[in-house]
């Protein structure tokens, strides 16, 4: 029954009281305040997690070989636990006005990241129109979780693979082509300040894992994360879906610790995300109380969920 709400029209749910949910939905103002408070916390991770790393890189050296990696682990994971904020900024829910939305966007969320928010939404737009097929934009998920892909993800070759191929997008207009280059260009001179800043106060271990954290963790984060949201447990490992339909799926997962980071800015909920693309995050907790509630839709909401966990086993042993 997983991902049946894809054929399920708003009108043809309603609560307990008989309220459809044409009517709910229109209650759900986005909770701003709490759009704020869960980027702050990326954010106060980030910096706790650099403090500590440029202390240790700079009073314990030797250990270069443990703060590297281990450093890099972790800013690659708060990176990518910001960047789904970005997802968030595209439909316009971090702020009520949409101007403004995107300066927000721009400066605190896209930047670290060398995107463009508006060549970002039309990009991110064609993956809930073209979810499943090879006109989708967004397509981690069309590759088999293998033990070669694993190691391209953590080499850059599926990143640049990715780039290259976004590259020689032709969605994107000549406007938002100009903007996606002033914001690369930004971010490199983001990271490189950074950087080099680290290298001359002799922070190089530091420098090195915010480096490989931006490079290398953050987009394996990000890639695995999607393939776990939208990736069949059925799908052959040996079919090529640039070529081949791959099919509408997403999953809801259990809301955790763990998972509310690793899947941040509502992605937990992802399959509810997709049924109604345009509701903040903050409001679909109650989207999926109502829906658990709901004769149509109870029974969906009970056999789609998941954790991350079991859906990344269920894929390591697909065909």
């Amino acid at each position: 029954m997983q991902n049946n709400l894809e054929g399920i029209s708003f009108d043809e749910v309603a609560g307990e009281d008989g309220v459809s949910y044409t009517v709910f939905r229109n209650q759900l103002s986005p909770r701003y305040s709490t759009v704020f408070f869960d980027i702050s916390k990326g954010y106060f991770f980030l910096l706790l997690v650099s403090g500590l790393l440029i202390y240790l890189s700079l009073h314990f050296q030797k250990f270069w070989w443990v703060i590297i990696p281990g450093g890099a682990l972790l800013i690659g994971y708060c990176a990518a636990y910001i960047a789904l904020f970005i997802h968030e900024a595209g439909h316009f829910n971090i702020h009520p006005d949409k101007k403004t939305n995107d300066r927000l966007a721009n400066i605190f969320l896209c930047l670290p990241f060398g995107l463009s928010m508006k060549a970002y939404r039309k990009i991110h737009w064609q993956h809930h129109l073209h979810l499943g097929t090879p006109s989708d934009a967004e397509v981690s998920y069309f590759n088999a979780l293998t033990r070669l892909f694993i190691l391209e993800t953590l080499t850059g070759i599926h990143l640049l693979r990715t780039v290259m191929k976004k590259g020689k997008s032709t969605l994107l207009t000549k406007e938002q082509l100009r903007q996606s280059r002033v914001m690369l260009a930004g971010g490199f001179l983001f990271h490189a300040i950074i950087l080099l800043t680290a290298f001359f106060a002799g922070a190089w271990p530091f420098a090195i894992s915010w480096l490989l954290g931006f490079s290398v963790f953050f987009p394996f984060f990000a890639s695995i994360r999607q393939i776990l949201e939208h990736r069949d447990e059925l799908a052959r490992r040996t079919t090529d879906f640039y070529k081949e339909q791959h099919g509408k799926v997403s999953r809801l997962f259990v809301h955790s610790i763990f998972s509310s980071s690793f899947g941040s800015a509502g992605f937990t909920r992802h399959m509810i995300h997709h049924w109604d693309p345009q509701v903040s995050y903050t409001r679909l907790a109650d989207i999926e109380l109502f829906l658990s509630k709901s004769e149509k839709t109870a029974a969906v909401i009970r056999a789609s969920k998941t954790t991350y966990i079991s859906v990344l086993k269920k894929l390591l042993k697909a065909p």
